[in-house]
C-alpha cells in the first residue's frame, strides 16, 4: 500500500521548527552520540500500545506489558490477530539495552532511544530491523466474514471498521461468488499486490496500481483457484496510479461504474477485496465512501498493506468505483496544529471513469526508470532521517542510523571532526562544508533523472521529490547563509 513520503509530511508539518532545530544541532553536536533516555521513560513509551518490527506483516505485533513480559500478535487461521505464545516472552532492561527473549529461546535487543516513530533493534545474528509503535491500544480479537473467507487483520493505525449488518455482508459475500474468476493475486520475491478482471473500453484487461507493477518485479498473476492470468500488452493512466494489460476474452469481469460521481453518493456501502496481506487470502473490508473526488474517491474501509490494486466495490450496484491505492495518516489536527491522541488514516482510491489517457509500457524502460525512483527516493528518506535523528535528539545522532552510500562517508567524516574537539574556525569550516556538500546531494540526481524519466506515473512522483528536495535545499541555504554573517 502506497502511503506519502514521509519526509513531505515531517517538511509540510515542521517546516520552520526543522530549520531552526537544525541550525542549533549543527552548533552543538556533542562529541558522545548516544541519545540520553532513563529507563523509566524508556518503558513508559515502550509498554503503551503495540508495536510492529515489519512493515510488510503489519498485523505482526508486539505488545510489551510493564511487569516483563510481552506478548507477539499474528494473523489466525480463522481471521483476525491471535496471540503465539512461542514468539510471546519477557523483556528487560540490561547494559543500556532493552533485551527481549521469546518463550521458544531466540530474542533481540532494542537500542535507546526508544522511538515510538522508529527503534532501532537487533536480532543475535545481528541482522538489524526498525520497530515502530502503530497503536496506542492492544490488538482487536479475532473476527470473520459470514461468506466463510477469511476476514482482513485488522489494521491497529486504522479507522475501525463500522458494525457491518449481516444482509451487507451477504452482498459482499455473493460479489466473490459471483466474481472469483476475476480477483487476481499479484506475487513476486519480496511484494505481493493485488488485481482484478475488469471490462474496459471495449475489452477486458488485469487491473491494478502502478506502484505495485513497479514494485513487483517479474510478478506472477493468479486467480482465487491458482490459475495463472497471461500478461498482455502492458499501459499506464495518465495522471492516475492505475495499470493495465489486455486479457482474452472471457470469464465473467467486474463492471466499472461510469460517473461515479452521479450514480453513487457518500455514505453508500462498498467492499474491497483483495490480497490479505499479501498472504494469498480473500479479503472482505467493508465500509462506505465518505467522499468522491474529480479521480479520486475516498472510503472508511479499512483496507491494508497488500490490497493495492483491489475494486473497491459500489455494493448496491456491484460495479467497480475505484482502485485501493494509498492511505495519508494524520497526526496533527489541521485546525489547531496540536498533536492527536490517535492519528487519523484516511483511505483512497482512483476512479477508473476518468482515466485522461493510456501510456504504453515498455517492461525494461519501465522497469529501469521504477529503479531510478526508487534510488532518488532512498537518498530524499535518509537525507529526512538525518534530518529527524538531529532533530529529535537535539543534536545528537544514532550510531549506525544512517547508512544511504550516498550520504554515509561524508556524515561518518563530519562527526569525526566534530569529535575531535576542532577550534571554533575550524569547526565552523567543517560545518559549512558538510552542509554545502548536503545541498548539492538533495539536487544532483533529481537534476540527472529529469531528462531520462519518460513515464507519467514516474514523472509526477519525480515531481514530489523535487518538491521535497527543494525545502531541503532552502533549508541548507538558509543555514549557510547564517554561518557565514
Amino acid at each position: 500500500m502506497q502511503s506519502p513520503n514521509p519526509a513531505r509530511q515531517f517538511f509540510g508539518e515542521n517546516r520552520a521548527a526543522f530549520a531552526l532545530a537544525l541550525l542549533v544541532a549543527c552548533y552543538l553536536l556533542p562529541s558522545s552520540l548516544r541519545a540520553d533516555q532513563t529507563a523509566d521513560e524508556a518503558t513508559a513509551i515502550l509498554t503503551r500500545g503495540s508495536w510492529n518490527s515489519d512493515p510488510k506483516r503489519p498485523t505482526h505485533l508486539y505488545t510489551f506489558a510493564k511487569d516483563g513480559t510481552f506478548t507477539f500478535y499474528r494473523n489466525g487461521a480463522s481471521g483476525g490477530i491471535v496471540p503465539v505464545k512461542a514468539f510471546s516472552g519477557t523483556w528487560a532492561i540490561s547494559n543500556g539495552n532493552i533485551t527481549v527473549k521469546n518463550n521458544d529461546g531466540d530474542g533481540f535487543t532494542l537500542q535507546p532511544p526508544i522511538d515510538p516513530d522508529g527503534t532501532t533493534g537487533a536480532f543475535a545474528n545481528g541482522q538489524q530491523f526498525v520497530m515502530k509503535r502503530v497503536s496506542l491500544t492492544a490488538p482487536s480479537p479475532p473476527t470473520s466474514t459470514n461468506s466463510g473467507t477469511v476476514a482482513a487483520p485488522p489494521d491497529s493505525s486504522a479507522t475501525p471498521q463500522p458494525n457491518v449488518s449481516s444482509e451487507t455482508q451477504q452482498q459482499a459475500s455473493a460479489v466473490i461468488q459471483a466474481h472469483h474468476d476475476s480477483l487476481v493475486f499479484v506475487t513476486g520475491a519480496a511484494a505481493a499486490g493485488s488485481g482484478f478482471i475488469a471490462s474496459m473500453n471495449g475489452g477486458n484487461f488485469l487491473v491494478t496500481n502502478a506502484h505495485v507493477a513497479a514494485g513487483i518485479r517479474d510478478a506472477a498473476f493468479k486467480t482465487l483457484d491458482g490459475t495463472a492470468v497471461p500478461a498482455g500488452v502492458p499501459s499506464m493512466a495518465v495522471g492516475e496510479d492505475v495499470f493495465c494489460m489486455a486479457m482474452p476474452a472471457g470469464g465473467t469481469p467486474f463492471q466499472v461504474m461510469q460517473q461515479v460521481d452521479a450514480n453513487a453518493a457518500v455514505g453508500d456501502d462498498v467492499v474491497v477485496l483483495g490480497n490479505a496481506e499479501g498472504g494469498g487470502v480473500v479479503n472482505t473490508i467493508i465500509g462506505k465512501i465518505v467522499g468522491i473526488g474529480p479521480n479520486l474517491v475516498e472510503v472508511d474501509a479499512p483496507f491494508v498493506p497488500g490490497n493495492s490494486g483491489s475494486p473497491i466495490i459500489h455494493l448496491k450496484s456491484g460495479k467497480v468505483i475505484g482502485v485501493a491505492t494509498y492511505l495519508v495518516t494524520n497526526h496533527y489536527d489541521l485546525a489547531t496544529d496540536e498533536e492527536l491522541a490517535q492519528p487519523i488514516v484516511r483511505r483512497f482510491g482512483y476512479r477508473l471513469d476518468t482515466v485522461k489517457g493510456w501510456q504504453p509500457v515498455d517492461w525494461r524502460s519501465f522497469y529501469a526508470e521504477a529503479a531510478e525512483m526508487d534510488r532518488i527516493e532512498s537518498l530524499t528518506n535518509a537525507l529526512y532521517d538525518f534530518f529527524r535523528d538531529l532533530d529529535e535528539h537535539k543534536g545528537h545522532l544514532t550510531p549506525g542510523r544512517h547508512t544511504n552510500p550516498v550520504i554515509k562517508n561524508r556524515i561518518d567524516d563530519w562527526i569525526e571532526q566534530k569529535g575531535s574537539h576542532p577550534s571554533a574556525e575550524d569547526a565552523a569550516e567543517a560545518d559549512a562544508t558538510f552542509l554545502s556538500f548536503l545541498k548539492t546531494a538533495c539536487q544532483s540526481d533529481i537534476g540527472a533523472a529529469q531528462g531520462g524519466i519518460t513515464y507519467d506515473y514516474f514523472r509526477r512522483d519525480l515531481a514530489d521529490q523535487k518538491q521535497i528536495r527543494d525545502q531541503m535545499t532552502n533549508a541548507f541555504q538558509q543555514i549557510i547563509q547564517a554561518m557565514g554573517q
